[in-house]
C-alpha cells in the first residue's frame, strides 16, 4: 500500500526521494530568440514608486471624473516622468479617471494619486462632474464614460 501512495503522489512510478525530479518529463521546449528578435518588454515599476509611497490622493477623484490636459506655459520646462508624459498625451481630449488608469495599466488608486499630483502642478484640469437635480450624473457624462469603456 505504501508503494501505491508513492507512485500516485509523484506520478512517475519508482522515482522517489532526491532523484525524483530527474525523471520528470519536460513541460515544453526552451527556445532562445536571436537578440534582435526579442519581444518588447515593459519595465515593471512598483506602484509605490510611481506614487512616492502614497496610497491615497489628497482630494477625492471619482472614477467617472473627467480629466484633460491644460495648455499653456505649465508644461514648459517641467520635468516629467514617463507617466506624466503619457497622461499629457492621453488627456488632450477629456477622459475619465478610470480610462486613464486602464490605458496606463496601473491600479485605480495609483492613477488617482498621479492625477492629483498633476492637478496640483497645474498640468491637468479635473472637470466638475455635473449632476442632475436628483443627484445622478448627467446623461452626457455617462455616455462619454460608456463610450470610453467600450473603446478599451
Amino acid at each position: 500500500m505504501g508503494e501505491d501512495l508513492r507512485t500516485t503522489a509523484t506520478g512517475f512510478g519508482e522515482a522517489t526521494g532526491r532523484h525524483a525530479l530527474r525523471d520528470i518529463p519536460p513541460v515544453g521546449e526552451l527556445r532562445m530568440e536571436p537578440a534582435g528578435q526579442l519581444p518588447m518588454q515593459r519595465t515593471l515599476v512598483r506602484p509605490y514608486v510611481l506614487t512616492r509611497g502614497r496610497t491615497q490622493s489628497r482630494r477625492h477623484l471619482a472614477i467617472e471624473a473627467m480629466v484633460s490636459t491644460r495648455t499653456g506655459s505649465h508644461w514648459n520646462g517641467a520635468r516629467l516622468s514617463g507617466e506624466f508624459r503619457s497622461v499629457r498625451t492621453l488627456c488632450h481630449h477629456p477622459r475619465s479617471v478610470a480610462e486613464v488608469a486602464a490605458r496606463l495599466s496601473v491600479p485605480l488608486g495609483v492613477a488617482r494619486v498621479l492625477l492629483d499630483d498633476m492637478a496640483e502642478q497645474g498640468l491637468i484640469t479635473i472637470h466638475d462632474n455635473r449632476v442632475n437635480t436628483d443627484g445622478r450624473p448627467a446623461v452626457a457624462l455617462m455616455e462619454r464614460v460608456l463610450h470610453g469603456l467600450r473603446r478599451l
